[in-house]
Formats: structure tokens, C-alpha cells, sequence
């Protein structure tokens, strides 16, 4: 009799226990939830997947991860891969990277004929958002910067879907960095790109420069990531005004970082310019560099 009752004791006492591990439990992840989880992080919903992609799948199919696990084909993930721009690894589920952003490191000329090859045949101007680091303390200056292009690939009821590329800019407070970063952008904004900028924590930016997150769309925006901004800056301002230009770059000894960025500004200032005062803007870069010349 007292076995029983503590028995049955045990077991009430279990319950609460069971409803919370539960509750917590996910289900593994597989192809067909990823494909679905892809499409709806670009702003597609299930039932707008066949409308908007095609190849023979119905909204049926698309309810939900179990059903559409009977009909998805490694021709459909490769396609929705291609689409969006991300590692098909991750889509077979034999990875976690989502993106592999790409890096223009010294490489002014491939960033150009990057841009180039978007803006081709298009008759509206890019879209891009540059995600800063804020400089916290301690200060590292591996944090990475990132650069998100928005490519159009089509409609859901006329709203535009986006495919977002990654550029990646690591260490993004060292002074060569910060060079290139101006030239990449200048370059866009002669092809008159339209690119935001915002400062984001280094903790929240770092596994989306990555590549290792998935957009969480916004329907009131269209922003490729909801993140909590920690402030704005004018894209113009970073490349032709020397003391924005300079902001948060470390200055390394005897400010030995500071008098490299500004010199590394002036060799590729004939690429930096991006208004009808050029030459006073370059006069303004001589003068601050001659305030930290040794």
C-alpha cells in the first residue's frame, strides 16, 4: 500500500517535469523544414512556395515538412539554393553555414566587376545595407564589418523578393579595412546604389557576417535582418569626411593606423570620387594626414 502510494506520488511529481521537456523538444531538422524555412526568411509563406518557384510542387505540398519530405527532389534544393544564394550543405542539412559571404580583401577590381555584373540589364539602382560594429570594451578588432546587397529574383504579390549577398569585411577596425570598405562603396555609389548604414553589437553581427544565420524578414521593411540598430552613419560622410573616415579604426602605435588609412585613402583617391568637390575633399585628406605625420 505505501509502495503504491509513493509510487503514484513519483509519478504526479513527474508530470510537471514532463509537460516542460516537452515543450522544449524540437524536432530535427531536415531538408524539407530547412526548404520551407529558407523561403519564408525572404518573405514566401507555404502556400505561396508553388506560385512563386514552381517545379511542380503544390500547396499541398508545402503545408508543412512532413508532406513535402514525400515529394522534394535534390533538384529542388539545388535550384532553391541556386535562388537564394545559399550553401546547398545547408540545405542538406550537412552543414550550419547558410551563407558563404564573399571577401574583396585588396581586391577593388573583383568588388567592381561584382557590382557590375548586378547591376547589368537593371533599370532600378541596388540596394545594399553596410552593418557596422560598435567598438565595445574591451576592444577587438577581429569583429566583422558586413555589406548585405539586395538582388531582386522576383514577386509575391507585388511585393519584390530579395536574395541577399554577403560581403564580408573581417577585422573591420583595422586601417586596410576601412580603405578598401570606402573604395567598395564609393565604386556603388557611382553606379548610384542606394546603401544604408547602420552600428549593430559585435555579438549579434558577428554570426550573420558569418554567414551563419538565416534573414528574419520584415513585412513592414523588407529588411533582409531584424537587429536592433545602435545608431545610423551617411554612407558619404564614411568616405569623404577625414574624421568619420578615421572613427573606431585602431590607431594602432604612435598612431601608426590613422596616418596608414588616410595614406592607403589618398593612393586610391581618383576611385574615391563621388562628387563635383573632389579636389577639396583630397586637400582635407593631405591636411589630416600631415597632423599625424611622424
Amino acid at each position: 500500500m505505501i509502495f503504491g502510494e509513493a509510487l503514484a506520488f513519483i509519478q504526479l511529481a513527474k508530470l510537471p517535469f514532463d509537460w516542460f521537456k516537452k515543450q522544449l523538444a524540437t524536432d530535427p531538422e531536415t531538408p524539407a523544414s530547412r526548404f520551407i524555412a529558407l523561403f519564408n526568411a525572404h518573405g514566401v509563406k507555404p502556400s505561396q512556395i508553388p506560385d512563386f518557384f514552381g517545379h511542380a510542387l503544390s500547396i499541398a505540398d508545402c503545408q508543412s515538412a512532413e508532406s513535402l519530405t514525400k515529394v522534394l527532389t535534390s533538384g529542388h534544393i539545388e535550384k532553391a539554393a541556386t535562388l537564394f544564394g545559399v550553401n546547398k550543405d545547408w540545405l542538406d542539412c550537412a552543414s550550419e553555414q547558410v551563407y558563404e559571404p564573399r571577401n574583396f580583401y585588396k581586391n577593388p577590381q573583383g568588388f567592381e566587376a561584382y557590382i557590375d555584373s548586378l547591376s547589368a540589364n537593371r533599370s532600378m539602382p541596388l540596394r545594399a545595407t553596410l552593418y557596422q560594429p560598435t567598438r565595445n570594451k574591451p576592444f577587438y578588432p577581429e569583429h566583422s564589418g558586413l555589406l548585405m546587397i539586395s538582388v531582386p529574383i522576383g514577386e509575391v504579390n507585388q511585393r519584390t523578393i530579395y536574395r541577399f549577398d554577403l560581403v564580408r569585411y573581417e577585422c573591420a577596425f583595422y586601417w586596410r579595412t576601412r580603405g578598401y570598405l570606402a573604395v567598395n562603396l564609393a565604386y556603388m555609389l557611382r553606379k548610384y546604389a542606394v546603401v544604408f548604414s547602420c552600428y549593430v553589437k559585435p555579438k549579434i553581427l558577428e554570426p550573420i557576417a558569418q554567414g551563419l544565420c538565416l534573414p528574419e524578414y520584415e513585412y513592414s521593411s523588407q529588411a533582409a535582418f531584424a537587429v536592433r540598430a545602435q545608431g545610423h552613419c551617411a554612407i558619404e560622410a564614411l568616405i569623404s569626411c577625414p574624421e568619420r573616415y578615421l572613427q573606431d579604426i585602431d590607431p594602432e602605435r604612435e598612431s601608426f593606423g590613422h596616418h596608414a588609412a588616410l595614406d592607403l585613402w589618398l593612393s586610391m583617391a581618383a576611385k574615391m570620387k563621388i562628387g563635383n568637390d573632389h579636389t577639396h575633399v583630397v586637400a582635407s585628406f593631405e591636411n589630416t594626414l600631415k597632423r599625424f605625420a611622424p
